[in-house]
């Protein structure tokens, strides 16, 4: 099992998966500052292969997956900008590896642009994959979950937006609360439930809000990764 991530300090996610207590291989892809250099790289469907042919390499190289590892499940994470990866790779990857793409777990990082800037109007052609993606984990075919600030941007949607266009497609509604989230400074506002779709909205507009959107994965997000895997797994040991 691998989990990609895009964007954030190696050592946070280390930090998180090891909160999850997950029982993955991890990747931390860090491009810099910025949306244009994580949507760029990876343009070219190759780009996204030649890294997954070197992380079987190295886990091979390593010995603790066996003698001839195999890639089985995989789960695409991000956090801010790093949702463009996600975005560019899921829209360039052929099928058959697309199948194998079994969660998509983002940390303030869900965009797209307005098709009338003026009004505020979210391009809804932009977040067609991820309505698909939406619809199949309500159905629980895979995991998709959002954590997301209230954080105002200026010439294009906030993730806020965004994801409010999303629960729009999917003709969904927020359930109210007031929680104490899972970092000091964290208040969550409201959740949304259905299947294995899952969006959580916390208050706060600042900088430091933003980050720890980040630091929080390994409780808001990756638990449910766990316990997707671990039933997945569970069922398939029965079966045998």
């Amino acid at each position: 099992d691998l989990m990609v991530h895009f964007h954030g300090e190696g050592r946070w996610q280390e930090a998180n998966v090891e909160r999850a207590k997950l029982n993955v291989a991890v990747v931390s892809i860090n491009l810099g500052m910025g949306t244009d250099p994580y949507s760029n790289t990876f343009r070219n469907p190759e780009v996204f292969d030649r890294l997954l042919a070197d992380v079987q390499t190295e886990v091979t190289k390593d010995g603790r997956a066996g003698q001839t590892p195999k890639l089985h499940r995989l789960a695409l994470s991000a956090w801010s900008a790093g949702f463009s990866s996600v975005s560019r790779v899921m829209s360039v990857m052929p099928d058959a590896l697309a199948d194998k793409v079994d969660a998509v777990l983002l940390a303030d990082g869900f965009f797209t642009n307005f098709t009338d800037p003026k009004r505020r109007t979210v391009n809804r052609d932009g977040l067609a994959r991820f309505v698909k993606l939406a619809e199949q984990a309500r159905k629980n075919e895979k995991l998709f979950s959002i954590t997301h600030t209230t954080i105002p941007t200026g010439p294009y949607p906030s993730v806020q937006e965004c994801v409010g266009t999303l629960l729009e497609l999917q003709h969904l509604e927020r359930k109210q609360c007031s929680i104490d989230g899972p970092r000091p400074k964290m208040h969550q506002f409201y959740t949304v439930d259905d299947g294995s779709f899952h969006i959580r909205g916390f208050q706060g507009v600042r900088a430091s809000d933003h980050v720890r959107q980040l630091h929080a994965m390994g409780e808001t997000t990756y638990p449910y990764l766990k316990s997707r895997w671990e039933k997945q797994d569970a069922e398939a040991a029965t079966a045998r």
